[in-house]
C-alpha cells in the first residue's frame, strides 16, 4: 500500500472502557476502507497507538479532553458542548501531506459518539461525488484531498432508551453494539425469568456507558382484568413484589428496574376500582418498601395512559422517587402502527403530553415511543425458565431475520412518511424540559440496525435541527439496514 493518502493509524489515550469501544469502531470502519485493494492479495493491519505515537502518516487521534495535549493545542474545552463531543478533520500543520482527526468529549461515553460521528456521518460527506458517473464511497482515501471537517454535536433528549423484551434478542452484543452506534444510552429488558448470563449483559452494555434497566411484572396479567384491587390482595401482591425483587434482581448487576402493574386497559374501573387510584395506591406502597431498604434504588413506572387518562390528579400522587414511563398517550410516535390520522389527533397528544410532563411537582416523568417491531401477540409465549439471554446460533438469528424483513419494510415506509410526527414530538419535549427527560424507543429490534429504529434515535439525538437534515444523514449511513 504505497498510496500514502491510505496510510492511518489511530492513536488513543486509554484503552478502557467506552473509549475502547471507540478504537474499535474506528478501526473497524476506518479499516474496511484502507486496509486492502480490491484484486491484491494483501493483508495489511492499522496501528492502533498509545498518545505520544510519531505522526508519521494521517492520524485519529481521540481521547478525553485534556488527557492528550495534541487535542488540546487544536481544541479549545469551550468547543464541547455539555454531554457532547467535537470532531475535527484538518491537514497537519506539521506535515501538511497528513491528515489528522481529533475526537475528543469530556466523558468517554461521548468520545463513543464522536467516533461514531466519525464512521457514519463524515465518511458519508467525504465520500466522492461525479454528476457524470458513479463513485463508491470505499474510494473517499483515494482522493487527492480529503476534504475537512468539524462537528460539535450534544444531544437534545438527554436520556434515550430502547424497552425491549428479552425473548427476541439472539446476540446481546450485536444487539448492543447497534444501540450504541445509534447514540441510545439506557436499555430496559422485560422478562418473565431473570437470565443466567445477566452479568455479562450488563457488563458488556456498561463498556458503553449503557444503563441496563430490568423489567419484571407488578401484578400484570395477560389481559388485565382478572386482578382482584382489593385491599388485602393489593397488600400480599405488594409483599409479593418486594420479594421477588429480593430473591431475584437484588443481587444481580442492573441500574434499576422497570415494572408495569394493571393499567393496560380500556377501562377506568376494573371489578368497581378506579384503576388510576388503586395504581397509585398500590405503587406507593410498594416503592415506600423497596426504597426504605435500598434508597439508591431506581425504579421506573410503566403506566399505559388509556386507564387513566380521565383520571390523572391521582397520578400527580406517585411518590417522588418513582420515574412515570407513560405509554400509548394518544395518535403517532405514541401508538404501534406509525400514522397520525389528522392533525387534529396530533394535536390533542401533544396536549397530553404536556399534562403530564408538568402532572407531577417532583419526580421524573419519561414518554415511550411506538411504530416499531413488535412481537406476535397472538403467538405470543411465555418463558418457561431462566435462559441464556443473546447467545442463539446463527441458524436461529438468521432466520428470525429473514422472517421479520417484509414486516420491516412496512415499517420502513411509514416511518419515511410519517417520521416527522416523531421529530416533531420530540422536539416538544426537549423545549418543554430542556431536554432533561428520557424518552424510549419500545420494540423489537434485534438482528439489524433498521432504518425506522434508528430515524428516532437520531431524532432524539438532534431534534433541535432541521428534521430534513436527520432524515437525510440516516438515510446515507452505511451501517443502517434498509430491506
Amino acid at each position: 500500500m504505497e498510496h500514502n493518502r491510505r496510510l492511518w493509524k489511530i492513536i488513543y489515550t486509554d484503552f478502557t472502557g467506552a473509549e475502547r469501544r471507540a478504537v474499535e469502531l474506528i478501526s473497524k470502519e476506518l479499516g474496511a476502507l484502507v486496509l486492502r485493494e480490491k484484486g491484491v492479495y494483501r493483508i495489511n493491519v492499522l496501528p492502533v497507538e498509545k498518545k505520544g505515537a510519531a505522526l508519521d502518516r494521517n492520524a485519529v487521534i481521540l481521547g478525553v479532553y485534556g488527557e492528550n495535549q495534541l487535542i488540546s493545542r487544536y481544541i479549545k474545552e469551550t468547543e464541547i458542548p455539555k454531554n457532547g463531543y467535537v470532531v475535527k478533520v484538518f491537514d497537519n500543520p506539521e506535515t501538511p501531506v497528513h491528515k489528522l482527526v481529533l475526537i475528543t468529549a469530556r466523558e468517554k461515553v461521548n468520545l463513543f459518539y464522536g467516533a461514531v460521528d466519525f464512521v457514519d456521518d463524515y465518511f458519508v460527506k467525504a465520500a466522492p461525488v461525479n454528476v457524470n458517473g458513479l463513485r463508491q464511497a470505499d474510494e473517499i482515501f483515494d482522493r487527492e484531498n480529503i476534504p475537512d471537517y468539524y462537528h460539535a454535536s450534544a444531544p437534545a433528549i438527554k436520556t434515550r432508551a430502547i424497552f425491549t423484551w428479552g425473548h427476541p434478542i439472539n446476540d446481546y452484543r450485536h444487539y448492543i453494539d447497534n444501540m450504541a452506534r445509534m447514540k441510545l444510552n439506557q436499555l430496559i429488558i422485560w422478562n418473565d425469568f431473570v437470565p443466567v448470563n445477566a452479568k455479562e449483559v450488563v457488563d458488556y452494555a456498561h463498556s458503553y456507558g449503557i444503563r441496563v434497566i430490568w423489567g419484571y411484572a407488578w401484578g400484570l396479567t395477560p389481559d388485565c382484568k382478572s386482578i382482584d384491587l382489593n385491599v388485602d390482595y393489593m397488600d400480599q401482591l405488594s409483599d409479593a413484589v418486594v420479594a421477588q425483587y429480593e430473591r431475584e434482581y437484588r443481587d444481580i448487576p442492573g441500574d434499576g428496574i422497570y415494572f408495569q402493574s394493571f393499567t393496560e386497559l380500556h377501562a377506568d374501573y376494573l371489578g368497581g376500582h378506579l384503576v388510576a387510584e388503586a395504581v397509585t395506591d398500590f405503587v406507593n406502597k410498594t416503592a415506600r418498601k423497596l426504597l426504605t431498604k435500598y434508597p439508591d434504588l431506581l425504579i421506573q413506572f410503566g403506566l399505559h395512559a388509556w386507564s387513566v387518562e380521565n383520571h390523572l390528579s391521582f397520578l400527580s400522587e406517585v411518590d417522588k422517587r418513582v420515574e412515570v414511563m407513560w405509554e400509548d398517550c394518544g395518535s403517532f410516535p405514541y401508538d404501534y402502527e406509525p400514522a397520525v390520522s389528522c392533525e387534529e389527533d396530533f394535536k390533542k397528544t401533544i396536549d397530553f403530553t404536556d399534562q403530564i410532563i408538568h402532572l407531577r411537582k417532583e419526580g421524573a416523568t419519561s414518554v415511550l415511543f411506538k411504530g416499531n417491531m413488535v412481537l406476535d401477540w397472538e403467538r405470543f409465549v411465555h418463558q418457561s425458565g431462566p435462559y441464556i439471554l443473546g447467545e442463539a446460533s446463527k441458524a436461529v438469528s438468521s432466520h428470525d431475520i429473514e422472517m421479520l424483513k417484509p414486516i420491516w419494510r412496512h415499517f420502513q415506509s411509514q416511518w419515511q412518511k410519517e417520521g416527522k410526527y416523531a421529530y416533531e414530538m420530540a422536539r416538544h419535549i426537549a423545549e418543554q424540559t430542556g431536554g432533561d427527560m428520557t424518552v424510549g424507543i419500545a420494540g423489537q429490534f434485534a438482528g439489524g440496525h433498521w432504518f425506522s429504529e434508528a430515524l428516532c434515535a437520531q431524532i432524539l439525538w438532534e431534534c433541535d435541527g432541521p428534521y430534513e437534515g436527520i432524515l437525510d444523514k440516516v438515510s446515507k449511513r452505511r451501517c443502517v439496514d434498509f430491506v
